[in-house]
Order: structure tokens, then C-alpha cells, then sequence
């Protein structure tokens, strides 16, 4: 099968000749660094340089948000404020000031300030997410991936920040918790917005036929939805339903959402809307792909294998794999792999090893 008739049958979760290889969201950064040591080519110092070094299955990524920043153009350089000790103060991508570790290790960056305080402030931010901004799709990098379009035959992805992740970059978790009750009104502007700026750039790809869109939330933790179901439904779900459908009209086949934690509650929001796919499923929070998979049939499920097995051992992995993946294939719509980034406690031999055993599969 061609990359992009397997991604078809694989969402719509049809008989395929192989599973989609794709066994992991990314690498810890100080994965990488450890691998070096074991033999990894120094050129393989990003997530998609892994992803070709390790041979996942190929397709376009077209970046327009992510776990970084909400889609705005112009970009907000990233710049170093101050030091303070052992931590490094950054404005960063989303033009938020945020703590982090000076010597780089990886961990969660502690929000100071965020950039939306005010409705002056929002009213300010909101034209960098204008889908028409002048500039926006001409850097080098996006180009060449339209470009890419024209003559391969793999499926292109547009990469979005979902509307959570878009109020957490505006105001920060707190500040977008309290405004629920304070400012509900600027929560439903940022909406507007978001809706506007997601359509706006799928209907000036739609001539590249782009196959799949993703939305990065991370709106859950290991004890559930950050906010209620109730206030999903009041500030996201009139928004994400109408841009869900207006992708679908504009003929994106496929949607999924990357969302950490115990998603058990978010997924029949999401199936409300239109999602049809989700990742990672993180077993640490809860997440078991069999029940979810029991109870949501139709569901595109990337991951659900623990990850910390195989830093166990091979045997304890192998267990996971015939317990997990093995019965999620023969249901169609599953995608082996780990269920978040690979730490550096895997060894890059148990990585190759794992790698041979989940491509050795058949639905």
C-alpha cells in the first residue's frame, strides 16, 4: 500500500496491509544525548530526524501551532531576560515569561506572566492569529513542505494548538480558570478568533488537499479534565464543532487530538464534535487502550503501551505488546507505539529491539 492509502484505511479503520508506523510522539532530549553513546549518528539531535533515522512511516507536517505556541505570525522570537540561580527567566514563543532549568534538562517551564491580562491585551494579541497575516507560510521551512506536495504521495498534516491549549497560552491555566467565572466574555473572543484563524488557514490549503489535522490540548491531567464537562460544552464545544466541520467540508478526511492524562471523560466530548482519533494515552494517568477501546469502537487509537515497561525489561514489554496491541489490531484503527516521548532510562538497543517487535506485527 501506498503511505497515504494506508493512512486512509488506518482512519477509517479498515483492513491494512501493515500497521502506520509511528511508535512514538517524540524523544526526551536527553535520550538522544544518551544514544549518541550508544551509537546513535550525532545528525539525529531532533524528533524528526528520529523520525527518519528510525524509518516511521512518512508524511508532511505542516506546523502551524503546537506544544510551543498558539499559531501566531509574526513569530515572537524567544528571547533570555534574566538569571536568577539555577533558572533562566524567557519570554517565549507565545510571548509569555516563563522559569526554566539554566542547564536545559527537560521539565515543565513554570509560567510568570502570561501574555493576556486585560481585554487592551487581547485585543492586542489577537491579529497575530489572523489566518491571513501577511508573511504567514513563506518561511523557508513551510515552502518546502507545500512544495513537497506536489510530487509525494504522503499524507499532509496541518498541526494546530486546540482551543484549550490556545487559552492556556493566552492567559495561563489559572488565569483562564478564574475568567471562566470572571470574564466569560473574553474566553468566547478568544474562541471567535481561534474558529476564525483554524478555518481560515484550511481553506487556504485546501488546494494542497491536506489529509489529517491535529490539535495539540493537553487539557487533561492523571486525574481528569482540567475543567468541568459543563464548561467544555459553554466555551469549546460550539467552537471546535463548527471548525471541525468547516475542515471535513473543505475535505480533511481525518482530525485527532493529543491530549496527556486521564482523558476517560474528554473523548465523548471530542466524538461530539467530530474528533476521530486521539493520542497518547498515557498508562500512568489510568489509560487502558482496551477499555477505551471497548467503549469507543470507531475511535483512531495512537499508543497506550507503557513505556516504562520496556526500562524494566524486554519480557515486561512483551507482555504489554501481546496484551495490548496485539488484540487492539484485529479491531483496525490502532497505532502501536508507547504512550508519551521516550525517556532516557530506554536503552537504544531495547529501543531498536521494541521497534523490530511492534513492526513485526500484522493486523
Amino acid at each position: 500500500m501506498r503511505a497515504k492509502d494506508r493512512f486512509r484505511a488506518l482512519c477509517g479503520c479498515e483492513t491494512m496491509d501493515r500497521p502506520w508506523r509511528f511508535e512514538t510522539v517524540g524523544f526526551w532530549t536527553e535520550t538522544l544525548r544518551r544514544w549518541r553513546g550508544e551509537g546513535l549518528p550525532r545528525w539525529v539531535s531532533s524528533d524528526p530526524r528520529a523520525y527518519a533515522y528510525f524509518h516511521f512511516d512518512p508524511w508532511i507536517p505542516l506546523v502551524v501551532g503546537d506544544h510551543r505556541q498558539p499559531g501566531v505570525w509574526p513569530p515572537i522570537k524567544r528571547v533570555l531576560l534574566r538569571r536568577e540561580g539555577d533558572h533562566e527567566i524567557w519570554r517565549n514563543e507565545h510571548g509569555g515569561d516563563e522559569k526554566i532549568f539554566a542547564d536545559g534538562h527537560s521539565a515543565l517551564p513554570h509560567l510568570i506572566r502570561s501574555p493576556v491580562e486585560t481585554m487592551a491585551d487581547l485585543r492586542r494579541y489577537l491579529p497575530l492569529l489572523d489566518p491571513n497575516a501577511p508573511g504567514r507560510f513563506s518561511l523557508r521551512g513551510d515552502r518546502a513542505l507545500i512544495h513537497l506536495t506536489r510530487f509525494m504521495d504522503w499524507p499532509l498534516g496541518i498541526l494546530f494548538a486546540g482551543l484549550f491549549a490556545t487559552y492556556r497560552y493566552l492567559l495561563g491555566l489559572e488565569r483562564f480558570m478564574l475568567t471562566v467565572y470572571d470574564a466569560p466574555e473574553m474566553l468566547h473572543e478568544i474562541a471567535r478568533a481561534w474558529e476564525r484563524h483554524v478555518v481560515g488557514i484550511a481553506k487556504r490549503l485546501a488546494a494542497r488537499r491536506p489529509l489529517f489535522v491535529s490539535f495539540w490540548e493537553d487539557m487533561c491531567y492523571r486525574n481528569g479534565m482540567f475543567i468541568s464537562p459543563k464548561a467544555y460544552r459553554e466555551f469549546i464545544t460550539p467552537y471546535f464543532h463548527r471548525a471541525v466541520q468547516e475542515l471535513y467540508d473543505t475535505g480533511v478526511e481525518f482530525t485527532l487530538v493529543d491530549s496527556d492524562g486521564d482523558v476517560t471523560k474528554l473523548i465523548p466530548l471530542l466524538e461530539e464534535v467530530g474528533i476521530k482519533g486521539m493520542m497518547p494515552f498515557e498508562v500512568q494517568s489510568g489509560m487502558d487502550i482496551r477499555e477505551i477501546r471497548r467503549r469507543h469502537p470507531r475511535l483512531v487509537i495512537f499508543g497506550g503501551l507503557d513505556k516504562r515497561l520496556l526500562a524494566q525489561s524486554r519480557e515486561a514489554m512483551e507482555k504489554e505488546i501481546e496484551e495490548k496491541a496485539v488484540p487492539l489490531l484485529r479491531t483496525g484503527g490502532y497505532v502501536p507505539g508507547f504512550d508519551h516521548a521516550v525517556p532516557p532510562d530506554i536503552s537504544l538497543a531495547d529501543f531498536r529491539w521494541c521497534l523490530k517487535r511492534l513492526r513485526g506485527l500484522r493486523p
